[in-house]
């Protein structure tokens, strides 16, 4: 699939998007036009991309890149984040999962549009939870996200977006509880595994005020998030990737205030894989 098809898939998946929010037509696609525009956040990811090849050599994944020249290569999960902190104007937003920030990186630039707003992401280095865990939280990827011990989580992030922003090192099974905001908006990218993830929305969710919304990664690896939905009776929109990669049902959206919320029998039975 070439980059414009992919274009044209991230308008469809907006379309879905504004339909399960209940927005006007148009209006998230504005946003997406708007980072489409973007030359400074692209051309900022890519000095940290150029950055980190020459002065880390790390050139895995999406560090193999001389010039990323459209923000479509991007993952839509990633489009997604932008278009719902521009949307929602959150003051604070949790992110679970950082590694070398991608998610991050386009979170923050809504925040930094928006002129409000804090990001507050919680991650271990990779290299520590490969020394201390026995769990390939990204296994599709092979060893593209193993990266060196001398970089931190995030480190795509370009510099001018990180006032915006705190990072806890840690498990977020443990540090969410201690955390004192209200989140408006809430990503999980960290462990999917069906106990992981199950445990740790139901933290996040004691977190969220009661119009926030969820953003899922990963919901294909195991059944945690729709168990959650199915617990919760939560009405889910499930989106697939770009194309850029695959068409995979990929990414999952809840609102805790939807209007169909509370449906009975909403994701039917789940298993514990």
């Amino acid at each position: 699939m070439n980059i414009q098809e992919s274009h044209q898939c991230n308008l469809w998946n907006i379309e879905r998007v504004e339909n399960f929010l209940g927005t006007k037509t148009g209006e998230l696609q504005q946003y997406y036009q708007e980072l489409f525009d973007d030359t400074t956040f692209l051309d900022g990811l890519n000095e940290r991309i150029k950055n980190v090849r020459e002065n880390h050599q790390f050139t895995k994944g999406i560090f193999s890149n001389l010039n990323i020249d459209s923000i479509d290569w991007f993952a839509f999960e990633r489009i997604l984040l932008y278009l719902s902190v521009r949307y929602l104007k959150p003051k604070a937003v949790l992110e679970t999962g950082v590694y070398y920030g991608g998610n991050t990186a386009f979170i923050l630039n809504g925040l930094h549009k928006n002129g409000s707003g804090n990001l507050i992401s919680i991650d271990y280095p990779d290299s520590n939870i490969r020394e201390t865990k026995d769990v390939e939280r990204h296994p599709d990827v092979g060893d593209s996200e193993f990266y060196q011990k001398n970089l931190q989580p995030g480190f795509i992030s370009p510099g001018y977006l990180l006032d915006s922003w705190t990072l806890h090192i840690g498990d977020s099974h443990q540090v969410i509880p201690t955390l004192d905001e209200n989140f408006d908006l809430y990503l999980h990218d960290s462990e999917h595994s069906y106990d992981f993830i199950k445990k740790e929305m139901t933290l996040a969710m004691a977190k969220m005020n009661n119009t926030a919304m969820a953003i899922i990664d990963d919901i294909d690896w195991s059944n945690g998030f729709f168990s959650i939905c199915d617990t919760h009776k939560l009405f889910p929109l499930c989106l697939t990737d770009n194309g850029k990669d695959n068409l995979r049902m990929r990414t999952g959206v809840i609102k805790l205030d939807h209007p169909k919320n509370n449906s009975p029998a909403i994701c039917g039975a789940v298993g514990t894989s």
